[in-house]
């Protein structure tokens, strides 16, 4: 039996974190878990010390207004760690939040394993520097990254991308395909700040949308995953939607299998859309502070904002970005994928698909076991 602190900082790491969770409590049912979960992770039997909820902030002068509530956080979680003494520290993403705890606790010779390696090869490379001093152990979702590592003395392995090993190869038969109506789904983002800079120009592009295909005796249904419960008063408060027929659902797969399009903000959900084999238009928007910073600082190394799009090394889904998120130009790339023949979507998507499934017998559980077992 082994005891497990386990910390997320989002959705995302809390959909990985319970899927661990789960995993490990199949090779041992005894295993124990405390940390910082979110309501999945909790569901699987998780202590949480603290939730998501307390961590959910986005751009850098959105931490930096944070940062004594972060930093308090931080510091109980590695006084906690120093005295409970558990067999591993498992950080989930996170990286800002989770490397400078790992590296705390590596000095104390407490095993510290990160799951996510973080995208240094995407933006500031000179971090991977310090990896070495944090980690013992790098999971890493995407196949090149092990390599990657190696040079910077990293132990790391791949294990596949939960999300290519949880859909289905074949899971680009639309629901939609079987009526008359359009399905798209918008994806503003899972944080209240990435929802204000997205909401409403996605739902002014969905207007455009509409009356360009009411046009065509089209009727268009939008779909909005969320966790917010307040979605539909946010919605409701712009009294020149009431007309869009709009349905909010709690999770993404429960939408995105039967849309024709996604509008989604850059992120985890991109890659989700792409392994549902989705036509995607990729958005995103931050503060201008932030976009400065990032952009004159050379802090960005690839040359797209979307996964599918850095992994295939080319822009197959188009992107709007900062000053280029505009309703009506969303509108237009939307009408014109909506004219295109679908299939031509699905060979550089399976074989996307097929190359982030887990390797047999590679799974994060199996790895963290036996590293546990060979320390």
């Amino acid at each position: 039996m082994a005891h497990f602190v386990v910390v997320a900082g989002e959705p995302s790491g809390d959909i990985l974190g319970a899927k661990l969770i789960s995993d490990l409590k199949q090779i041992n049912p005894e295993h124990q878990f405390s940390g910082i979960a979110g309501p999945r992770m909790i569901a699987e039997g998780c202590e949480p010390w603290f939730e998501i909820s307390d961590l959910s902030v986005m751009g850098i002068t959105e931490v930096i207004k944070h940062l004594p509530r972060l930093f308090k956080i931080r510091k109980a979680v590695i006084e906690r760690c120093i005295s409970i003494q558990p067999d591993a520290y498992i950080g989930i993403d996170y990286p800002e939040f989770n490397l400078s705890i790992e590296k705390a606790l590596k000095k104390r010779t407490i095993k510290t394993i990160h799951m996510v390696c973080p995208s240094f090869w995407a933006w500031r490379e000179a971090r991977a520097n310090k990896f070495k001093s944090s980690i013992d152990l790098m999971l890493c979702l995407f196949p090149f990254e092990p390599e990657l590592l190696k040079d910077k003395g990293v132990v790391s392995t791949f294990i596949g991308h939960p999300l290519a090993d949880e859909i289905s190869i074949d899971s680009s038969d639309s629901l939609s395909s079987k009526n008359e109506d359009v399905n798209i789904a918008l994806l503003p983002g899972s944080r209240r700040t990435e929802i204000d800079y997205h909401l409403e120009v996605m739902l002014d592009s969905a207007l455009m949308i509409r009356d360009e295909l009411s046009l065509r005796k089209k009727e268009v249904v939008f779909s909005i995953p969320t966790r917010f419960k307040e979605m539909e008063h946010w919605i409701k408060s712009y009294d020149k939607y009431e007309n869009l027929n709009i349905k909010i659902f709690k999770e993404t797969k429960q939408c995105l299998p039967g849309s024709d399009l996604v509008i989604t903000k850059s992120g985890t959900s991109t890659l989700e859309s792409a392994l549902y084999k989705k036509m995607t238009i990729v958005v995103y928007k931050m503060s201008s502070i932030s976009f400065f910073l990032l952009t004159k600082l050379n802090l960005i190394n690839v040359n797209y904002a979307s996964l599918p799009n850095i992994l295939l090394g080319y822009e197959f889904f188009k992107e709007f970005i900062q000053g280029d998120f505009k309703a009506e130009d969303i509108s237009n790339e939307a009408i014109k994928l909506l004219k295109i023949n679908r299939n031509a979507y699905l060979e550089p998507l399976t074989k996307l698909h097929k190359n982030l499934r887990s390797p047999e017998e590679k799974s994060a559980a199996a790895n963290i076991t036996r590293f546990l077992d060979s320390s």
